[in-house]
């Protein structure tokens, strides 16, 4: 209206003043309509009263920019990712075998190809550089790679095991890294809620200066095969790779039944075995680094195996307290099949099984005049070796012990 009365209502500008009017009116509307605060990249500027970015749907969809991968279909590029697992479940192997496979443009385990090769830093303790460098040998020495010498690799490696934030930034930009794996993970509070505070400026320091962070951290208990399973403090993942034995380790064997299960926001998830063999000292060849993914079903089959191998042992197991609960001469086989509590259909093939392994026997004792049925026993073992004395490794010591 100030407008219409600049012009001096004058009725013969009637078609000025109308023209007038609808320009203040399409100002209004803009002014209205959040569509029309885009920034030229395509995102809205916020409100004076909200501090929301908003979209149209339209906008939203232009702006969704395509994936780009580390490992293609597994792993992608500028999201928080982290290696779960608890201790002594070989995160930091498999670790080592993530950081090599990326900065050599190999394969992940032997078996996913990175999408090319990538300048990846490891940050670590000192504490741990000759497990570290063991591991790099065997990876290298395993790898059918040109760049077994891994130059795009760069290790940091700290007297105290903290990650300084100032520290892995200046390291960041002076090795130009697009990926920087952080193992073992050490922070300094206790506490969940300041650990997390802790964990999100490392995610985001290596975010803001262009590399994907991945963290190991150990889980506080056992982990099966999702994402529930992801510590509270670890929210800020957006992909995870869980591992986890699922055998017991034999101790000396140098080997390694695992289970990785693999999720993210992107969609991507699966679950393998993964079977590593590590040899020991005392092979001719040293310590090595053989691995072998297993399929799903293969883990099925293998699980139900143990599990009826496991359930099969249990039931051993009470036969033989039946047998040492009756009397010698009171032993048949239905008074122990009675007294073990197993029913018929899933004591015979168990039974069988003992005769035949020689864990159970007819007892020779057994009058069969007066005895219709044959009563049994354990099988006796070999009696066990002579308990000899302890030898002393110092001969001064046992000298004094001789009374003079």
């Amino acid at each position: 209206m100030c407008a219409v009365l600049d012009h001096g209502c004058q009725l013969a500008h009637f078609a000025d003043y109308a023209a007038i009017l609808h320009k203040s009116r399409a100002e209004q509307r803009d002014c209205d309509d959040p569509s029309s605060r885009v920034r030229k990249n395509g995102r809205q500027e916020p409100s004076g009263d909200s501090s929301f970015l908003e979209f149209t749907t339209e906008q939203l969809l232009e702006q969704q920019e395509p994936l780009r991968w580390l490992l293609p279909g597994m792993l992608t590029q500028n999201e928080p990712a982290v290696i779960v697992g608890p201790s002594k479940s070989l995160k930091t192997s498999i670790a080592v075998d993530l950081c090599a496979a990326l900065a050599s443009g190999e394969k992940f385990l032997g078996q996913f190809a990175a999408a090319r090769a990538f300048r990846v830093g490891l940050v670590s303790s000192t504490t741990d550089q000759h497990a570290l460098t063991d591991l790099a040998r065997r990876w290298s020495a395993a790898s059918s790679s040109r760049s077994k010498r891994l130059p795009n690799l760069t290790w940091a490696l700290s007297s105290d095991g903290s990650t300084n934030l100032e520290n892995l930034r200046a390291w960041i930009a002076k090795h130009q890294l697009e990926v920087v794996v952080i193992d073992p993970l050490r922070l300094t509070s206790t506490g969940k809620s300041t650990q997390a505070a802790q964990l999100c400026d490392l995610v985001r320091c290596c975010l803001e200066n262009g590399a994907t962070p991945i963290l190991c951290c150990q889980s506080r208990k056992a982990i099966k095969s999702d994402a529930s399973d992801i510590p509270r403090e670890l929210g800020f993942a957006r992909q995870w790779l869980l591992v986890r034995h699922r055998q017991n380790y034999l101790p000396g064997s140098g080997q390694h039944r695992l289970q990785l299960t693999l999720g993210g926001y992107a969609g991507q998830g699966g679950e393998w075995g993964v079977d590593i063999d590590e040899g020991s000292l005392q092979d001719p060849t040293g310590r090595r680094w053989d691995v072998t993914l297993r399929e799903p079903q293969s883990i099925a089959d293998e699980t139900a195996a143990c599990e009826a191998e496991a359930h099969a042992q249990r039931l051993r197991a009470k036969i033989r307290v039946a047998i040492q609960s009756v009397a010698e001469n009171d032993a048949f086989k239905s008074r122990i099949r009675e007294r073990s509590g197993i029913s018929g259909a899933r004591f015979e093939p168990v039974w069988s099984q003992m005769l035949a392994a020689g864990e159970v026997e007819p007892n020779p004792s057994c009058d069969r005049k007066t005895h219709v049925h044959p009563t049994y026993r354990l099988a006796e073992r070999g009696s066990p070796p002579e308990k000899k004395e302890a030898v002393r490794s110092n001969p001064e010591a046992a000298q004094r012990a001789v009374p003079t």
